[in-house]
């Protein structure tokens, strides 16, 4: 299996890139085979997400982008495309997420790849990408199998050891990991996104103290989800448990998104759903 491990596909965010530099400095053989590339060099140098455009939105035949992140994205869809038969890209979130993998990739060697990290550390979770199973403008479209890794929460621009750590350790484990295990997908949890929910559209709304930092705890009917400064409450009345996640995402403040949603489930459940 050849690996392309990717870090700073946005650049403000260290970690995955102080990975790959760790990874490299260690040079030690593996079981499959990798090259590590710096995903967004000018942005990681300006320390900002993107120069022109998110570069994590530039691929395939979905992707959407401007400026520097265009010329990026075709530069990197010449160096990965066709030559890696998997995409490990390397993210933090300033959310309170802790140890997740996404799946937009339903693949064998995918699947097979986040329970295995699951195994190894059994606090991580795995989130099924509202966009799994089609084409999706993130890296992940650049080879047949993929994951991409969000741990946090961390501040924008910090290189945080412990995840560094952490993120070394697993990324080395799955490069010495043979495929060749099978899982009963009736037994692994998931978190399937479902939708994204979008602040209030009327006056200066917050997310409630009960939901911020509550990353992938359960919000029922009646739960208080948004407030202000008058005390007033927009509570949700939706008929199902919802989990959420990426609550108040730094990055997503620009496209006034509050939190992604997702229901609890198991992988062989989110698979049945998508196909």
């Amino acid at each position: 299996m050849k690996f392309a491990i990717i870090g700073g596909t946005h650049g403000n965010e260290p970690v995955g890139i102080k990975t790959i530099e760790k990874i490299l400095a260690e040079n030690k053989e593996t079981l499959n085979s990798y090259k590590t590339f710096l995903g967004n060099p000018k942005a990681y140098d300006l320390k900002k997400r993107y120069v022109d455009s998110d570069l994590n939105r530039a691929f395939g035949p979905n992707g959407s982008s401007k400026g520097y992140e265009k010329k990026r994205s075709s530069e990197l869809t010449d160096l990965i495309k066709d030559k890696f038969d998997f995409i490990l890209d390397l993210h933090t979130t300033t959310s309170n997420m802790k140890f997740t993998v996404i799946l937009t990739r339903i693949d064998e060697f995918s699947l097979k790849a986040a329970c295995f990290l699951q195994k190894q550390i059994p606090s991580l979770k795995i989130i099924v990408s509202l966009r799994a199973g089609n084409d999706c403008p993130y890296t992940s479209s650049l080879a047949n199998s993929a994951l991409t890794v969000e741990f946090g929460p961390v501040i924008n621009n910090v290189e945080d050891d412990k995840l560094i750590k952490t993120m070394f350790e697993l990324t080395t484990k799955l490069l010495d990991y043979d495929f060749g295990e099978e899982f009963n997908y009736e037994d692994i949890e998931c978190y399937q996104v479902f939708g994204i929910q979008s602040y209030p559209d009327q006056g200066q709304w917050e997310i409630h103290k009960d939901i911020d930092g509550h990353d992938f705890d359960p919000i029922t009917y009646g739960n208080p989800m948004f407030c202000n400064d008058s005390d007033e409450i927009i509570t949700y009345k939706g008929p199902n448990t919802i989990y959420p996640l990426f609550v108040n995402e730094a990055a997503y403040q620009e496209n006034n998104t509050a939190m992604e949603m997702s229901l609890k489930t198991t992988l062989a459940n989110a698979l049945f759903k998508l196909k």
